[in-house]
């Protein structure tokens, strides 16, 4: 992994984290980032959708501060397919611990062009296939990100971690 200063000093902008529950046996965590400095990025998210296949990457987990109050836990996503892009995404575990906690549970990432509309933040609850029209009618298509079980099982033991040295202080 390259440097973690560099790696936090160029992670995207969160505007904001949602949690999708699907169901009680799948969710997604929507990551809503500000792509305005990175028009590769911006032009992945709009292409992702519209190209055969599915995208080919490879994601790189990445923490700071560890088991510390303001622990960092980042992921590196190098693109190969459709276009090839590297970038980084840094969350603050104690702002974000909710929605870490279902992205460690199932794995998956739904980056999309921020900042959201009020309109699709906060606590609300409608059928999936609304949701996902209103978020890709505002934002368009994004970018899906699956992790592979191994590192899946890695962002958990790091948040579980974290947790109990939460609790012990």
């Amino acid at each position: 992994m390259e440097d973690l200063e560099l790696a936090l000093r160029s992670a995207l902008p969160i505007d904001n984290i949602d949690r999708v529950l699907f169901d009680q046996d799948d969710g997604i965590v929507l990551v809503w980032v500000d792509m305005q400095e990175r028009p590769d990025v911006a032009t992945l998210a709009a292409r992702h959708g519209e190209e055969e296949g599915s995208c080919t990457c490879t994601c790189t987990l990445f923490s700071g501060n560890q088991n510390k109050r303001n622990m960092i836990l980042g992921l590196r996503i190098e693109m190969r397919t459709p276009t090839r892009t590297a970038f980084h995404l840094a969350f603050k575990v104690e702002r974000y611990i909710k929605q870490l906690s279902l992205f460690a549970q199932f794995g998956k990432l739904w980056i999309v062009p921020g900042p959201p509309p009020a309109y699709l933040t906060g606590t609300q609850e409608m059928d999936l296939q609304t949701f996902i029209e209103k978020v890709m009618n505002f934002a368009g298509q994004g970018i899906m990100i699956e992790l592979e079980p191994t590192l899946v099982a890695d962002v958990q033991a790091l948040l579980d971690e974290w947790k109990q040295t939460q609790k012990e202080r």
